[in-house]
C-alpha cells in the first residue's frame, strides 16, 4: 500500500543530475567524490543585452545620434550613467541611460546602439554529497548518494547552501545576530511579512517555511499579482521555499522534526517557480537517523479534501474498498490521527511524510 502513496519525503539512496545551464568548465571528474556546495563548475557571462534604437528615442537623425552618444564603445560604466545626450542642453528629456552596469557594444551606422551587462564569473554548485557517475561536457553531471530530499509545493529564488537554523514558533530573529547569518532559517509557522523582513537583515541564504499567504507570496514575486503577467526573475530576494503552499498551513510535525534534528547541518535548497522542481536536500546523517528511528506505522498526511492536513499513521498493511465522499468506489486506508482519533481516507489522497 505504501507504493500507491505519492511521498514528498525520500530517504536514503538518491541520484540528482546536476544540469548545466550554460557553457562552462567542469571541475570534477567521474569517480570523483563532492560534498554539498561544492563548486562543480566555472565560467563567464553576460547576464543581460539592452538593445536601443537611438532615432526614435532621441528624436533625431542617425548621424545626430551617433555624435550624441558620450560614452565610448568597451567603456564599462554604473547603472544610471548617461550613454547619449542632447549636447548643451540642461536637464534634457532626450537621453540613453544605462539601464545596468555594463558596456556599450555597438552602435551600428543606423545608430541602433547595443548595451551589454558587465561579463561576470559565475559558478555551479553540488546539492547532492556523494560519487560523481556521469560527466558530460555539454549537459552537466549526475551525482549519486545518501541524504533526505524534501519536495516542497511551491518555490523561487534559485539555489541556496549552507547550515539549517531551525527556529521554534515564536522565536525571533534580530539584525545584529550574525550567528544567522549565511543560513537557512527554517519555520514551522506560515511566513509573515515581519518575519521575511527580519531574515532579510541578517543576510540569510535561504528560507524554509510551510505557506504564504497569497499578498505576501505576490510582493516577494512567487506567484503573479495578477493573472497571466509574467514576473522576473530576479524579483525573489532570497531562494524560498514552501512544503505546504499557499494558505496559513502550518508545518506537518514530522518534517518540522527532520529540520530540528538538522540544526547546524549544510543543506540545499532549491526554489524553482515550476511546480515539482523545489525541494530541500538534507544530509546523510538524517537519512541515518530516519532509518534507524522506530516507526509505528507509515506516517502520511492527507493532501486534499475536508481533512486536509491532518497527520496520523496508517493502520494495517492492505487497504479497503469503499466510497468517497463523491460516492466514487476507491481504495481507503485507516489512519490513526497524531491528535487522537482516526479517519478512513481514500490513498489518491495521501502523502508519506517519511
Amino acid at each position: 500500500m505504501k507504493d500507491a502513496i505519492s511521498r514528498i519525503v525520500a530517504c536514503g539512496s538518491l541520484r540528482r543530475r546536476h544540469s548545466l545551464p550554460f557553457p562552462g568548465k567542469i571541475l570534477i571528474d567521474v569517480g570523483d567524490t563532492v560534498e554539498v556546495g561544492q563548486m562543480w563548475c566555472r565560467s563567464r557571462m553576460r547576464s543581460g543585452v539592452s538593445v536601443v534604437d537611438l532615432c526614435r528615442m532621441l528624436s533625431v537623425s542617425p548621424e545626430e545620434a551617433r555624435r550624441m552618444v558620450v560614452v565610448g564603445v568597451g567603456v564599462t560604466v554604473d547603472e544610471g550613467t548617461v550613454l547619449a545626450e542632447e549636447p548643451k542642453r540642461i536637464r534634457s528629456t532626450r537621453q540613453w541611460i544605462a539601464p545596468f552596469r555594463g558596456a556599450i557594444s555597438e552602435v551600428s551606422n543606423s545608430a541602433v546602439a547595443v548595451f551589454a551587462r558587465e561579463i561576470r564569473e559565475v559558478a555551479l554548485y553540488c546539492r547532492l554529497a556523494g560519487t560523481v557517475v556521469s560527466v558530460d561536457s555539454s549537459a552537466g553531471i549526475v551525482v549519486e548518494g545518501r541524504g533526505v530530499a524534501i519536495a516542497a509545493s511551491l518555490g523561487g529564488g534559485g539555489r541556496a547552501y549552507g547550515p539549517i537554523r531551525f527556529l521554534e514558533a515564536g522565536e525571533q530573529h534580530t539584525s545584529g545576530d550574525n550567528s544567522h547569518t549565511g543560513s537557512i532559517l527554517v519555520t514551522p509557522e506560515p511566513l509573515r511579512t515581519e518575519w521575511v523582513k527580519r531574515a532579510l537583515e541578517v543576510d540569510c541564504a535561504g528560507i524554509v517555511a510551510p505557506s504564504v499567504s497569497l499578498d505576501l507570496a505576490s510582493s516577494l514575486g512567487m506567484v503573479p499579482a495578477i493573472s497571466g503577467m509574467v514576473l522576473s526573475p530576479e524579483t525573489i530576494p532570497v531562494p524560498i521555499v514552501l512544503t505546504e503552499g499557499l494558505g496559513i498551513a502550518r508545518m506537518p510535525r514530522v518534517l518540522q522534526d527532520m529540520f530540528r534534528s538538522s540544526d547546524g547541518e549544510i543543506a540545499a535548497v532549491s526554489g524553482s517557480r515550476r511546480p515539482g522542481d523545489s525541494e530541500v536536500m538534507l544530509s546523510e546523517a538524517v537519512a541515518g537517523r530516519i532509518s534507524q528511528s522506530a516507526r509505528d506505522g507509515i506516517t502520511v498526511r492527507v493532501s486534499v479534501g475536508p481533512d486536509a492536513g491532518t497527520e496520523g499513521n496508517i493502520v494495517g498493511d492492505q487497504p479497503q474498498l469503499g466510497r468517497s465522499q463523491s460516492g466514487v468506489l476507491t481504495p481507503l486506508a485507516r489512519l490513526r490521527k497524531v491528535e487522537g482519533g482516526s479517519l478512513l481516507s481514500p490513498i489518491a489522497n495521501l502523502e508519506v511524510l517519511e
